[in-house]
């Protein structure tokens, strides 16, 4: 997303200086409209109603651009007189440029807020690791995933249920370690929080 934002400012900036960069474009005067046929008096077919038009064209001024649409029976052309050059501005570049710097802007505000909310949740705060037994399935995820910190309970007599893993070291691997560890957990029975402020951070609480 950052990048992303970054690549939009740049593009938007590029966009904007060259918006505000004069240009000079050609100015021309209206002259004379007139409908060109298919065929000209001779009955061959007209290829080129831009050359028929300067040649038929008898008026004051000289002709020096045309422009022409199809129309019913042939074509319907206006005529132009180059009369100098005026110096214009690309509006729609400086508001595509505009638009593209807010674009970015709000990626990159986007990107850092997002970033910075990966790093500190919950990668380096302190956190308080529970276990709910009344939902949890003794199904070993969390073991396996992060031995360091959880391992089964020792039955010291024998029974038929399975036995419930339990916190033995809360800083025997990373934060990044033991929320894994907690996500994998099919019924959510590992609770994180965090150690000052009491937040709960897995499994987040239901929206209503």
């Amino acid at each position: 997303m950052f990048l992303l934002g970054v690549a939009a400012l740049i593009a938007g900036a590029v966009l904007v200086v060259y918006g505000v960069i004069p240009q000079q474009q050609a100015n021309y005067q209206f002259l004379a409209a007139m409908h060109v046929p298919v065929t000209d008096s001779s009955g061959n077919f007209i290829l080129s109603p831009e050359n028929y038009f300067k040649q038929q064209y008898t008026g004051a001024g000289s002709v020096d651009h045309v422009v022409c649409s199809v129309a019913t029976g042939g074509w319907e052309c206006y005529g132009y007189q180059f009369i100098g050059t005026i110096t214009v501005f690309s509006t729609s570049s400086m508001i595509y440029g505009a638009g593209l710097l807010a674009v970015g802007a709000l990626a990159i505000f986007a990107g850092r807020r997002w970033s910075n909310a990966v790093i500190e949740a919950p990668t380096t705060r302190p956190i308080r690791i529970r276990i709910d037994e009344d939902i949890c399935l003794a199904n070993g995820v969390c073991v396996a995933l992060a031995p360091q910190v959880f391992q089964f309970k020792k039955n010291d007599s024998p029974t038929i249920f399975a036995p419930m893993p339990e916190v033995m070291d809360p800083l025997g691997a990373d934060n990044d370690k033991i929320l894994e560890a907690a996500r994998m957990c099919p019924t959510g029975a590992i609770i994180i929080e965090d150690e000052e402020t009491g937040e709960r951070i897995h499994p987040p609480f239901p929206k209503n």
